[in-house]
């Protein structure tokens, strides 16, 4: 016989319960693998432009790193900052804006 309150069962996706340890509950291994590319990422970014800020090379590097970027907030919405940050935050790098510089070249 159950004397406690009824069960509400397990929390519900969209819930503040599941919200808040979304990235807890991921593969470790993962998510680390996920911040050292970010490192990967911003540390080429930062070498092309220190070489040419406004190069093809530099252009790519911060393709490389939007499209990095934006998988991570596919997949994991909310919280793809926290991988981001861990990245930043061991490199001590900055993300670089995403808008193409003036001169900067396209071949399509």
């Amino acid at each position: 016989m159950h004397l406690g309150p009824p069960s509400l069962g397990p929390p519900s996706l969209g819930s503040p319960e599941m919200t808040t340890m979304h990235l807890a509950l991921q593969n470790a291994e993962t998510i680390n693998r996920l911040v050292e590319q970010g490192e990967l990422l911003l540390k080429n970014f930062h070498a092309e432009y220190e070489k040419d800020p406004a190069g093809w090379n530099t252009e790519f590097a911060r393709g490389e790193l939007t499209g990095w970027r934006s998988t991570l907030h596919t997949l994991y919405r909310d919280y793809a900052e926290d991988v981001v940050n861990r990245a930043i935050a061991r490199t001590r790098l900055t993300i670089p804006d995403v808008t193409v510089p003036i001169g900067a070249t396209h071949a399509y």
